[in-house]
């Protein structure tokens, strides 16, 4: 009970909470019996019960992530209906996430409330993310920009930090498969007033050959080495409670990793000149310095609710290797000063006003020449941006009726202004009953790289938009939760490369694409039986072709159950994924996976768990030529104090 009032209390701090719930649900900051799993912060910027959110939801618990043992953020988020992530080979390797057949850099990654990710290639480093350090992850499917901006196009993923009461914490030891090693440990430290957690964990594996080169064509990769993968990361989280009304919450990670992947061109020196720097293109190490910090300070009393919080995080990526020492690495980072002011007021029990405005600074850099044949330093034409919004939010209860809606604005430096809204209508058949339908729109802006790149930018990029319908039914039993949603999306505006005027080529607005697809998430504990069923089918078109888009599984499945006896708990996943279209019309084979899991609890403290990752050892591919592992182990000691 300590720890789950320790971590609500920090959710609370840290998610930008309200005393808003609707009038027959808990009031979450005053109820300190609620259990924390079932609040949930990223939908609405606003602290709500999970079921009776009128948007679709996922809440992956820190109970969740120990049960299925893994190594990677991907392999947690790859068990939700309606998500689809490939890799570029194991775990260091890169990932990509489809949330709802977009694209995979139309949804927004948030960590502890703090936007992250690159601003010029405009996604996030999942593989540099420790999984060690993670207590929770809420999921948001649908669009969200009218409460998070750019990049909520297919939905939300927040991602919050471990954390512990005072004089709490664990220590754990791993090894598995192609010599992995990892390590962790967590300690809560303070008194009644101050309570913060530090984390800080390791992991190091000799990898496997990310990339099987194609013998029909000549200037295809050809380096068959072990690709592997080093991260360690460090984290600080708390708050402090001054007065019953003021309290300041902090958060802080640093995250280092350094990954083995195949070259573009693997031959080293230089074909050339062997004495001068080899171009980008033949590095084959990646290292990743990833950092972010908050601190936001929050008032409340009994109807209103305030928070100021300013946070500064960085991206930075550096490629060198196969000729290229980590001196003349080329390096490419991005930091993101941001700013937010929330507030909110309960006007009665029924209905609550938010109201908030965000801004927040891109700027990118490099030390290296992008364009070596052209004169002088070369690197993007605007190398920062500015974006200012405004956003407003209304939740209203008439009887069994939920309301809820909400617009933003925002003004993006050198790009147009966009204006996003989300309304949904809710009803409540029963306590166990929930139907709502869903329509929003949202935005995701161009990266710098569209927009500035040397020689191929073009300034002139649009915003790329979308809308999209839903309906979402929920069912919620003493032991059990169902939910089912069935959505259709438009994105318009997609950016794609094609030659201009003067037979150059370079992005544009061209391409249109349409959505439609269900998903159905189930969860039941029978008897000693712990269900959770995924299942998913997305209809994802180019508009003007009618062609599958890439990588994207017109059906997926996940099954997962366990079994706890005694001091044992013993679990089976069972995952497939259907035929997918890849690079060139490629088609890539449907595939099932079946991962088998066992822990002993040895005694109150101590705990011994162990996985067998593909048990059936099937040879699939979920990226064209990009390999994946065989069957594979792990075994893990956990000491918790």
């Amino acid at each position: 009970m300590k720890k789950a009032l320790l971590t609500s209390a920090i959710l609370s701090a840290l998610t930008l909470p309200t005393t808003f719930v609707f009038a027959n649900s808990a009031n979450v900051h005053h109820d300190e019996t609620l259990v924390d799993e079932h609040i949930l912060v990223t939908a609405n910027r606003t602290q709500q019960d999970s079921y009776l959110a009128l948007s679709s939801n996922n809440i992956i618990t820190q109970e969740d992530i120990e049960q299925l043992q893994v190594t990677s953020v991907g392999d947690i988020l790859s068990t939700l209906a309606g998500i689809h992530v490939t890799n570029q080979g194991g775990a260091g390797q890169k990932s990509s996430v489809f949330t709802r057949g977009t694209n995979s850099n139309h949804t927004l990654v948030l960590v502890d409330g703090i936007r992250v990710g690159s601003a010029t290639l405009g996604a996030v480093s999942l593989s540099s993310m420790s999984a060690e350090q993670i207590e929770r992850i809420e999921v948001i499917k649908g669009p969200r920009a009218a409460l998070w901006g750019s990049d909520a196009i297919g939905g939300v993923i927040q991602i919050f930090t471990k954390r512990y009461a005072n004089n709490e914490g664990a220590v754990s030891l791993g090894i598995g498969s192609h010599s992995l090693y990892s390590g962790a440990f967590s300690y809560g430290f303070g008194n009644e007033q101050h309570q913060y957690t530090l984390n800080v964990s390791s992991e190091k594996s000799d990898g496997f050959n990310a990339y099987l080169s194609d013998p029909n064509n000549p200037y295809d990769i050809n380096e068959p080495d072990d690709d592997g993968y080093q991260r360690q990361a460090v984290s600080l989280i708390g708050l402090s409670q001054f007065t019953k009304q003021f309290a300041l919450n902090v958060a802080g990670k640093f995250e280092q990793s350094d990954s083995d992947y195949d070259a573009s061109y693997p031959d080293a020196p230089c074909w050339d000149d062997a004495s001068k720097v080899c171009p980008n293109y033949y590095a084959n190490q990646q290292q990743s310095d990833n950092y972010h910090i908050k601190v936001a300070g929050q008032y409340h009393s009994e109807n209103a609710w305030l928070e100021l919080a300013v946070a500064k995080s960085e991206d930075q990526a550096a490629t060198y290797g196969n000729g290229i020492k980590k001196g003349n690495a080329d390096t490419i980072e991005t930091e993101r000063e941001q700013v937010s002011l929330v507030g909110h007021y309960q006007l009665n029990a029924q209905t609550g006003v938010t109201l908030g405005s965000d801004w927040y600074q891109e700027k990118v850099s490099t030390d290296t020449d992008k364009v070596s044949w052209l004169p002088g330093f070369q690197a993007w034409d605007v190398d920062q941006r500015t974006v200012k919004a405004v956003f407003i939010q209304a939740r209203h209860q008439v009887e069994q009726f939920l309301l809820e809606a909400a617009t933003r604005y925002d003004d993006i430096e050198n790009l147009d202004s966009e204006v996003t809204y989300n309304a949904s209508l809710g009803y409540q058949l029963s306590d166990d009953w929930l139907i709502s339908l869903n329509c929003g729109s949202a935005f995701k802006a161009p990266t710098f790289n569209d927009l500035y790149w040397p020689g191929s930018g073009n300034p002139e990029l649009a915003p790329e938009n979308s809308t999209t319908h839903e309906l979402l039914v929920r069912h919620k039993k003493q032991n059990s939760l169902v939910e089912l949603s069935v959505y259709d999306t438009e994105v318009d505006n997609l950016i794609a490369w094609s030659p201009n005027e003067f037979g150059q080529w370079q992005p544009d607005n061209i391409n249109q694409a349409t959505i439609q697809g269900a998903d159905l998430n189930i969860s039941a504990t029978i008897a000693e039986f712990d269900h959770q069923l995924a299942l998913a089918y997305v209809d994802a078109e180019d508009k003007a072709t009618g062609k599958a888009l890439l990588r994207r599984p017109k059906t997926l499945a996940n099954y997962s159950v366990y079994y706890n006896w005694q001091d044992w708990q013993f679990g089976t996943q069972v995952s497939y994924y259907g035929s997918s279209k890849d690079s060139g019309d490629t088609k890539l084979d449907s595939y099932w996976l079946v991962d088998l899991t066992a822990s002993y609890q040895v005694n109150q403290q101590l705990k011994v768990a162990a996985k067998v990752v593909n048990a059936f050892d099937e040879d699939y591919q979920s990226a064209l030529n990009y390999q994946t592992d065989d069957t594979s182990y792990r075994v893990k000691v956990t000491y918790t104090f």
